[in-house]
């Protein structure tokens, strides 16, 4: 009788729908969750090492409403700086290593926009038209079991979040690489901005093997953001 309440315990958990899960997920995040649908730009400054602790970069990340996003990358030394940014209709890649600037196919842009609207509303389901969201198989990290989501966007766009089945805040997010292969973030520290929980810090694995770390050394809710950034450039 024992085992069997331990189980029947175990499977309510486990039969969570996905929009349950997430409103779980949402609340996590804050106490005021009015807070959420007040952001409407957000700004990720982070520094990142290879598997080794050595210096890989620095990452200017910038998400404007609805589906503006702007990705700034210098290597370890800073010598080279490349912007990969969308505007929502159009998008475009710039390197130091060219004068060129590169236009990106409409498919790419499209990945890009539904990152952007992603980040900006906090684990909630794609709209109707943009996607769908599933229960993905549980699992168990760092000894604690977890309950995930599976976003799937029309743009091609797909991550799984896994989010801890007690608390339910946001633990890891897999994402499949076109070779095959699946990147995971995980989270290992956490910070408070603005009243939000935002990731501090995580480990970036492929197939499970550590490659990187990265901290955001600075995250701000609602910034004011050079408008030049989401400008088609031209030259």
């Amino acid at each position: 009788m024992l085992v069997w309440l331990a189980c029947a315990t175990c499977a309510g958990a486990a039969e969570l729908t996905p929009t349950e899960v997430i409103a779980k997920a949402r609340a996590a995040l804050t106490a005021d969750p009015a807070a959420l649908a007040k952001v409407r730009s957000l700004q990720f400054e982070l520094t990142s090492v290879d598997a080794e602790g050595k210096p890989a970069g620095f990452t200017l990340l910038e998400v404007n409403a609805p589906d503006q996003r702007y990705q700034l990358s210098l290597n370890a030394n800073r010598s080279v700086e490349e912007i990969l940014a969308t505007n929502g209709n159009e998008g475009w890649r710039k390197s130091t290593q060219t004068t060129q600037i590169g236009v990106l196919r409409a498919e790419f842009v499209s990945v890009l926009r539904d990152m952007a609207s992603s980040d900006l509303t906090f684990f909630t389901a794609p709209a109707e038209r943009q996607g769908v969201v599933k229960s993905a198989p549980a699992s168990e990290i760092n000894g604690r079991r977890q309950v995930a989501v599976e976003y799937a966007y029309k743009s091609g766009f797909r991550i799984i979040r896994h989010f801890d089945a007690e608390t339910f805040r946001l633990t890891a997010t897999d994402q499949p690489m076109p070779d095959g292969k699946t990147q995971r973030q995980l989270v290992t520290a956490t910070t408070v901005v603005d009243g939000i929980l935002f990731t501090q810090k995580e480990a970036i694995l492929i197939d499970g093997k550590k490659v990187a770390e990265a901290t955001y050394e600075k995250v701000t809710v609602n910034p004011t953001l050079t408008p030049g950034h989401f400008i088609f450039p031209t030259r």
